[in-house]
């Protein structure tokens, strides 16, 4: 049983079309990306919903902000990290780094010192990728790029990497592996080099998709579905003639549902949250803190 029910949910801004990543500045404003319209939008305090920007032939998915509070997300659809001014300019930051091409950019977290850590989800684009949700694939890989724009791979080799998060005390990074529905760990040694990936926690009630840390070190993710693919069909066949994202999504098998679990610092998850109705809390994404 979930620690709070659908009760404790309060409904913050209305009007917003299929968000993916949320962030929240230090006014207190959420801001987010429209996947299917590639709208990013800002929500203030108060709940009001602007549109800030409307990026042609975009998907926004994770979304950061830089020191110059730039806003930084990754773009499936340009395959590519962009970066939207205050201003309203769009441009790309980048479309690669080192070996890893961004075939699927997925979420983009910051460090304090300014490292920007992204996770590409698998070497399929978007078109392409859910056939991981019924045959994984270790196509996945992590990337950092410096504060003075070089870029180095963190790791490869990685399940569907999804939502990225840094812990309070910076010591590593942790991606979550949404075809395996688990959340790996990779140490951030003192000398700036990082370790392998080891498992952090596992068994997760559905795909884990996005994450953050509070500030005693407990990690929220968020549970958007649950695969229960049921078909004959083999797993390069599935997506064939599929004309959407949802479409490809029930061909998989998937089921929403409406789950916010939390991991303590041992790795061992609770619960946290659910709407069975789905009537405030459908299909979460991702989840940010705000406040001081």
């Amino acid at each position: 049983m979930a620690a709070y029910s659908a009760d404790a949910i309060e409904i913050f801004g209305k009007g917003v079309l299929e968000a993916e990543g949320v962030l929240i500045d230090k006014e207190g404003n959420a801001y987010g990306g429209g996947t299917s319209n590639g709208v990013i939008y800002k929500v203030s305090p108060e709940g009001v919903v602007s549109e800030i920007a409307t990026i042609p032939n975009s998907m926004p998915l994770g979304i950061a902000m830089d020191r110059k509070n730039n806003l930084v997300f990754c773009d499936a659809r340009r395959q590519a990290v962009m970066r939207l001014t205050p201003s309203g300019q769009v441009s790309m930051m980048t479309d690669r780094v080192g070996t890893v091409a961004f075939t699927l950019p997925n979420f983009a977290s910051y460090d304090a010192e300014g490292n920007l850590y992204v996770s590409n989800s698998s070497t399929r684009d978007i078109d392409h990728l859910l056939v991981e949700l019924v045959n994984p694939e270790p196509n996945g890989a992590l990337v950092c790029i410096r504060p003075n724009g070089k870029g180095e791979v963190v790791a490869t080799g990685l399940y569907l990497a999804n939502g990225v998060a840094i812990d309070p005390k910076e010591e590593a990074v942790y991606v979550l592996e949404s075809s395996r529905k688990d959340c790996v760990r990779i140490a951030i040694k003192k000398d700036g080099s990082f370790g392998k990936p080891e498992i952090y926690a596992k068994d997760f009630p559905g795909l884990p998709d996005g994450m953050a840390f509070d500030v005693e070190g407990n990690l929220y993710i968020t549970i958007p579905l649950v695969v229960k693919y049921e078909g004959t069909v083999p797993a390069n066949q599935i997506l064939e003639g599929a004309s959407d994202l949802w479409e490809r999504h029930e061909r998989v098998g998937s089921i929403v549902v409406n789950q916010i679990v939390r991991v303590d610092a041992s790795g061992n998850w609770t619960l946290f949250v659910e709407d069975l109705g789905g009537q405030k809390l459908a299909a979460p994404t991702n989840c940010a803190f705000g406040g001081p």
